[in-house]
């Protein structure tokens, strides 16, 4: 491996393809350094590509073809031969900072761009008009790319996979079974029990801040709004508690959240060439296989034993209907439309898609009224004149405007996946552009929510500006989709949005937020945006 100098790392070296890993491997630096110079063709793909623009028919299409741009006319970054732009996002200054990445790159090509990504071009948009373009054409079966590294984990170990990494008949099943017990009414059903987490939470955090002398830091608090997201998600679920938020976490839980956040790196780490890390058993791949299978241990040992207890239940009376209340896996075992390792695989997905994502969106949450002290109080002013120091109920949080409009601000500077994305299915258009089959197209949140020209200061932290009958409260639709969209949207949506509601009201009856001066967050991409371990929020006594 010597020959490569510094020039490239095992990481980026492992994430080439086949020919130019070998290429690489016989030539050395120097075809590297010489390979922009050497090659100047288009790639197969793009020819191909090319060729189809041109031979297609009016009919492949609602738009003819003769009034769409060709797929190569799109602007866009030139990158290296077969590997495309991918080296770009492994620069030192660019790892975890996509977003920020992706920001530039829309800043200089406009709200559409093409850009080579290893063996694939994606075609990335950033544009309340083209993301509803994009998601109102979706079919019957919307087809979003698949983490490639859950994809071999299932397939290593023989398993289906769920709502995050099926598709076509499995992936709409799957979907149609959990969204039925998810709804909002259902929902609005959870909130005494979850109320009661929330109870632990702030219990936790004032012991764990005690032991700070004088700091009211609490060490770590991502990871401990992680025990919080899974402790409330599990209840949901599983309909019981297994001690996230005890004084002293048992080590088996800890192994769990530990194994999340890793199996999230690595992931990051497989989002391109998975396929040849599994081959090459490299170590972000042993450690993602190693991270998924505690995983499984884990959440199969609860999921199975809830499964038993409430399929005796089921053989004693009658099977629920939709419409009845019962608890969620009662549900979901009772209407045999999944076997039991299809309800496994559907649920631990579920908790991976929903524990990192709303523990990150209520840090972001806490940090942005540790630094605006008038939100905070205007916060604090609508908790306690609706509910005083009383838990809220279902009906309360329909009254508290203003915390919802600082979840949704919230959700906009920093949306949990910062990038979503289809598959195209078919040749398509976006944008007056052909699109051919099984680009991907991805839609950058992050980049459309802080465009000024759709949110003015869009930097700033305002949740005033989503107050109905204020001027900005008339955003474009599809400017704000941090939960996505159509039946591929987040199923466990209301779900996360009533933890970070009941929580933020527990926590601000209980403790006023304050940033601390001795350090800042540096948001990153970790599959989801995440504002890392530790967070400058003093909670102070009130």
């Amino acid at each position: 491996m010597k020959i490569f100098g510094n020039l490239v790392d095992l990481t980026e070296l492992i994430a080439m393809s086949d020919i130019a890993l070998r290429r690489a491997i016989g030539q050395g630096a120097r075809v590297l350094r010489q390979a922009r110079a050497m090659f100047t063709t288009s790639s197969p793909d793009e020819a191909a590509a090319a060729t189809r623009v041109r031979s297609a028919s009016p009919d492949a299409s609602s738009e003819s073809t003769a009034d769409l741009k060709p797929f190569m006319d799109l602007p866009g970054p030139k990158g290296w031969p077969i590997l495309g732009s991918f080296p770009e996002y492994f620069k030192k200054e660019n790892q975890g900072q996509m977003h920020e990445l992706m920001r530039r790159r829309h800043k200089e090509f406009g709200k559409i761009f093409r850009e080579q990504f290893g063996p694939r071009h994606n075609v990335a948009v950033a544009d309340p008009a083209l993301m509803e373009e994009i998601l109102r054409k979706e079919g019957k079966y919307p087809s979003r790319p698949p983490y490639e590294s859950w994809v071999l984990y299932n397939n290593l170990r023989n398993r289906r996979g769920g709502l995050m990494t099926s598709e076509k008949e499995y992936w709409r099943r799957s979907r149609s079974a959990f969204a039925s017990t998810l709804r909002p009414k259902a929902v609005c059903e959870y909130v005494d029990g979850m109320n009661q987490v929330c109870v632990d939470l702030v219990d936790r955090i004032t012991y764990l801040k005690d032991k700070e002398a004088g700091t009211h830091l609490v060490p770590r608090l991502l990871n401990e709004l992680n025990k919080f997201t899974m402790e409330t998600i599990l209840y949901v679920m599983l309909n019981k508690r297994v001690g996230c938020l005890d004084r002293e976490v048992s080590e088996k839980v800890n192994t769990f959240i530990q194994s999340i956040a890793t199996m999230f790196l690595t992931g990051h780490q497989l989002m391109v060439y998975a396929n040849l890390h599994k081959l090459l058993r490299t170590r972000p791949w042993r450690e993602h296989v190693q991270s998924w299978d505690k995983i499984y241990d884990f959440a199969a040992e609860h999921i199975n034993q809830r499964i038993d207890e409430v399929t005796k239940e089921l053989d004693s009376g009658v099977p629920p209907v939709e419409g009845e209340h019962v608890d969620f896996m009662k549900f979901i075992v009772g209407t045999h439309q999944l076997s039991r390792n299809e309800i496994v695989d559907n649920v631990i997905e579920v908790f991976m898609g929903g524990i990192d994502t709303t523990a990150n969106s209520l840090a972001f949450l806490f940090y942005l009224l540790s630094k605006n002290e008038s939100v905070q109080q205007r916060l604090i002013n609508e908790v306690d004149n609706i509910l005083g120091k009383r838990q809220p109920t279902s009906a309360d949080l329909q009254n508290l405007t203003f915390l919802k409009a600082c979840v949704k601000e919230t959700l906009r500077l920093f949306p949990p996946i910062p990038m979503n994305a289809r598959t195209t299915t078919e040749d398509t258009s976006v944008g007056g552009y052909f699109i051919p089959k099984d680009t991907i197209l991805m839609m950058n949140l992050y980049v459309m929510s802080r465009d000024e020209k759709i949110f003015p200061d869009p930097d700033e932290f305002k949740p005033e500006r989503w107050l109905r009958g204020s001027e900005e409260s008339t955003a474009p639709a599809f400017s704000l989709i941090p939960f996505g969209f159509g039946t591929r949207s987040c199923v466990g949506r209301r779900i996360a949005e009533t933890q970070i509601y009941l929580a933020t009201v527990q926590i601000l009856q209980r403790f006023w937020l304050k940033k601390s001066d001795q350090f800042d967050i540096k948001p990153s991409v970790r599959t989801q945006l995440t504002p890392g371990p530790e967070l400058p929020v003093m909670f102070m006594a009130r």
